[in-house]
């Protein structure tokens, strides 16, 4: 069977919002242990997507988690990318699957990085992922009061 041309996904404005915060904490994040030569910081996104998606809201690209993981500076040591669908890992896979520092899976995230899922849902009973950085709680309540006063 043949498939046609990879179609983005179509986000909302709460999904661009949740773009523009992951690509800032990142970025915070990474600032914040940049001195720190012992700790190997990891950036693992587990329904990465193709990297592009197409905005709800005006019909134009955007660029995805990956994309904006990729030009947090400074950078994170490695990253991993996974989602079930091959054509979207292919996708992404050639427009930055030239990096040594990272890697494109195609599967289900479960399978490899987490043990044991956990569903969350929320009030509508819609199954309902959260980002997870560790980080010492004083330099992760710094970094979430920084950013999230812009969207209170």
């Amino acid at each position: 069977m043949t498939q046609g041309p990879l179609e983005f996904d179509e986000i909302g404005v709460w999904s661009e919002l949740k773009l523009e915060i992951v690509e800032k904490y990142g970025s915070a994040y990474t600032n914040a242990f940049r001195t720190s030569t012992n700790l190997k910081k990891y950036y693992i996104d587990g329904f990465s997507g193709a990297g592009v998606h197409v905005s709800r809201r005006t019909g134009k690209q955007i660029e995805g988690s990956p994309t904006r993981a990729l030009k947090v500076s400074p950078p994170f040591d490695r990253y991993h990318f996974i989602d079930l669908d091959k054509g979207k890992t292919d996708f992404l896979r050639s427009t930055c699957g030239h990096r040594s520092d990272g890697q494109i899976h195609t599967g289900d995230c479960n399978d490899r990085f987490v043990p044991k899922p956990l569903p969350m849902r929320n009030s509508t009973n819609a199954v309902v992922y959260y980002l997870f950085l560790a980080s010492q709680k004083s330099v992760a309540e710094k970094m979430i009061n920084d950013i999230f006063s812009k969207y209170r």
